[in-house]
């Protein structure tokens, strides 16, 4: 066999020069055991699966990029760093040689290579340690990652979703691995509709096969079913989403005291899914959560933008709600509490700049509160459910402070009754604005915008400069990969 070194797998592949073609690795590091080995025995199967969660843990993919790509595009952040293809980025600049791109694609298929190894060594191993408890658990962790990163990456590289979804070019829908020079091939561009249904049937398919809750860092149904009911939200689909937000709901999780608490003490009550990064395997300096947000990391790179000041955190607690405060009291948000000086305005949920070890949380319990609360209202109207939803999220978060300092209970000021509100519109914006506080620089905001169709810092929702490019190695590679509009 012809040797060759593949960087981009399973769909787009760079000849680098000659060398083994390896995927898989021994244990340590989980990145090229070789092929024969993953189908051999059970050991090499869990060793492909860690390569693939190794690769979501890149920091262009899973451990940084799907939360801090779509935080510079949104409508919450300024950038005020000097890496120039984050420049580019936040100016709509992006070109089909950006870093950031081409390493979100890069890592992207690499993951989902793994994967569909996985997936398809289970049906061919023969090993009496492979058990079928085994086989339904590696199956479902890998269709979980193929589904999940299929879905993040065409919020990406893809028109967000839409009546034209059937006909928008997505990203190539890859469900086979390489594992042989003779396994390559150079697919098209399936549609948006393409990917969002392979996603949906993966995380269908996961969430029957695997445990409600498991390992840290590691697929689970509920969190299977989460990223279902953000599909459906993504959607509109917005009586599916209520329902499956209701199953993540009702699956034994609970919201901490506070709302810090699921960023500073990770692997809480509140998280579902999260992709980890320890200080043996952290994505590096340059490339940590920590890094980009916190003031002690770099000062600073992605700070908060006056919008989100000012229509975000400085609109949350309404002036009727304050002038509820007892006198030498007030009514004090903790997400802004913890914001850092008014000068950068900081977000402080990715704290560990001494060991850029910050987890990102894919999946947290306040997301479908929020979730529900939203599509619910645009099913029934203004009803008690969705209120009980949403002053969960604000009493937690909200509390009353004296004269003195001492923090008590403000529930009874800051939770919504359902006179507060004229119509399911009044609501469904107060929602809106919980989302884009409770939620913010987690990778929400910039969908949230796509799918209510608002413009994003002054361009259109599905404007062409708000979706990637096609790194432009693969189409050298590819010609049968077309290139996005603008590019």
């Amino acid at each position: 066999m012809q040797s060759l070194k593949i960087t981009v797998l399973a769909a787009f592949v760079l000849f680098l020069g000659a060398s083994c073609t390896d995927f898989l690795t021994e244990l340590v590091p989980a990145q090229s055991l070789p092929s024969s080995a993953a189908f051999s025995d059970a050991a090499g199967l869990q060793t492909a699966m860690i390569g693939a969660y190794d690769a979501l843990q890149s920091s262009d993919l899973g451990a940084t990029g799907f939360a801090i790509n779509a935080n510079v595009l949104s409508d919450n952040a300024e950038w005020r760093g000097s890496f120039p293809s984050y420049i580019d980025m936040f100016n709509r600049q992006l070109d089909a040689a950006n870093g950031e791109v081409g390493g979100m694609w890069a890592q992207g298929y690499l993951a989902l290579n793994h994967a569909n190894l996985v997936i398809q060594g289970v049906d061919i191993v023969e090993d009496a340690a492979l058990t079928q408890a085994l086989k339904d658990q590696l199956r479902g962790e890998a269709l979980f990652l193929r589904g999940m990163i299929h879905f993040e990456m065409v919020r990406y590289f893809g028109k967000p979703w839409g009546p034209n979804s059937s006909s928008d070019l997505g990203i190539p829908v890859v469900t086979s691995a390489v594992d042989e020079s003779t396994d390559i091939t150079f697919p098209v561009r399936n549609t948006v509709a393409d990917a969002y249904t392979q996603a949906i049937a993966d995380l269908t398919a996961a969430a029957s096969l695997l445990d409600a809750t498991g390992q840290r860092g590691r697929a689970n149904a509920t969190a299977a079913t989460a990223y279902l009911a953000e599909i459906a939200f993504q959607q509109r689909n917005y009586p599916l989403a209520a329902t499956l937000a209701g199953q993540v709901i009702d699956a034994g999780y609970a919201l901490t005291p506070n709302p810090e608490d699921p960023f500073v003490s990770e692997g809480s009550s509140e998280e579902i899914f999260a992709v980890i990064s320890t200080t043996q395997d952290n994505p590096g300096v340059n490339g940590s959560l920590a890094t980009f947000h916190h003031i002690n990391g770099r000062g600073g790179d992605v700070v908060i933008n006056t919008d989100l000041k000012d229509n975000g955190y400085g609109a949350i607690i309404p002036a009727s709600q304050q002038a509820e405060a007892p006198a030498g009291s007030t009514l004090v948000d903790l997400r802004v509490k913890n914001l850092t000086s008014a000068d950068l305005f900081n977000i402080e949920k990715y704290e560990d700049f001494t060991n850029n070890a910050d987890d990102l949380i894919l999946n947290r319990l306040a997301t479908f509160y929020l979730m529900r609360a939203e599509a619910l209202a645009r099913q029934n109207g203004v009803t008690q459910a969705s209120l009980d939803l949403l002053n969960a999220i604000r009493t937690r978060a909200i509390r009353l402070v004296d004269a003195d300092g001492v923090e008590s209970d403000a529930s009874a000021i800051v939770s919504y009754e359902i006179g507060d509100f004229a119509n399911a519109d009044a609501l469904i914006e107060a929602i809106i604005l919980e989302r884009r506080v409770e939620l913010a620089f987690e990778g929400n905001r910039l969908h949230d915008l796509r799918r209510l169709m608002r413009d994003v810092r002054g361009v259109a929702f599905d404007a062409d400069v708000l979706i990637f490019p096609i790194p432009q190695r693969e189409i050298d590679a590819n010609s049968m990969l077309v290139q996005n509009p603008g590019y």
